[in-house]
């Protein structure tokens, strides 16, 4: 999949997808407010309609929430200090190095890689976290996580 090209599977039910799925347990964002290196910034990317999002504000001083499509985030609710943009993942819009926790809950299947883990080594803060989830069982490779620290 190219940087800007998009297979929209979600704009068509958006509605049903804001109404529908599941949320995320409080205590998954206190334990990665707590690891980040800081709360100024955090991003969700693959946003959906936000519920990531809004667990997130009010842990952190900004939240910039991004997705592919324009409905899904057009039933994300309104909060002062979340910022939404229909992006990619890999184009978040923010400095380098401004972000202390970089999220993705459910949609990381999505990503183009190469771009998206350009992005993430631009955009985190020394220390920054990223934080990954899903709500099946998933494997992840050993060593993997330290691709992206080097």
């Amino acid at each position: 999949m190219g940087s800007r090209e998009f297979p929209d599977h979600f704009s068509g039910h958006a509605d049903l997808y804001a109404r529908l799925r599941p949320g995320y347990p409080p205590s998954l964002f206190d334990f990665l407010s707590a690891a980040a290196p800081g709360d100024a910034l955090a991003i969700d990317v693959g946003t959906g309609n936000g519920q990531a999002a809004r667990e997130l504000a009010s842990r952190f001083a900004r939240v910039v929430a991004t997705d592919a499509s324009a409905a899904q985030l057009q039933h994300a609710p309104s909060l002062p200090n979340v910022t939404y943009r229909q992006n990619l993942a890999q184009l978040t819009g923010e400095e380098a190095g401004s972000c202390q926790l970089l999220t993705a809950a459910q949609a990381a299947h999505w990503f183009d890689w190469p771009a998206f883990g350009a992005e993430l080594r631009r955009v985190l803060a020394p220390g920054g976290l990223l934080a990954l989830w899903t709500q099946e069982l998933c494997r992840v490779e050993e060593g993997y996580a330290q691709l992206w620290v080097e």
